[in-house]
């Protein structure tokens, strides 16, 4: 039998697992170039920023959805 751990504590998991796979699927997406996403990057005005932005939005993007669906996972399993 497992301790409880507090709901902070597993959403926090589940955000930084989300986290995770959010920026390993940018890595992926500029290693293999299969949608020229680095080209369009490279040709951009601002190639930096539009690389920071790209990450933190595919970062967030995951990270908020897995921490929902962590959330639902935990309120599901305590009832």
């Amino acid at each position: 039998m497992r301790p409880k751990t507090s709901l902070f504590n597993a959403l926090l998991t589940h955000f930084l697992m989300g986290v995770a796979l959010g920026l390993s699927l940018v890595l992926l997406l500029g290693l293999f170039d299969a949608f020229h996403v680095r080209d369009l990057v490279a040709k951009s005005d601002a190639p930096v920023q539009t690389t920071l932005i790209l990450v933190t939005t595919y970062g967030l993007m995951f990270g908020i959805g897995a921490t929902l669906t962590g959330l639902v996972l935990t309120l599901e399993d305590e009832s």
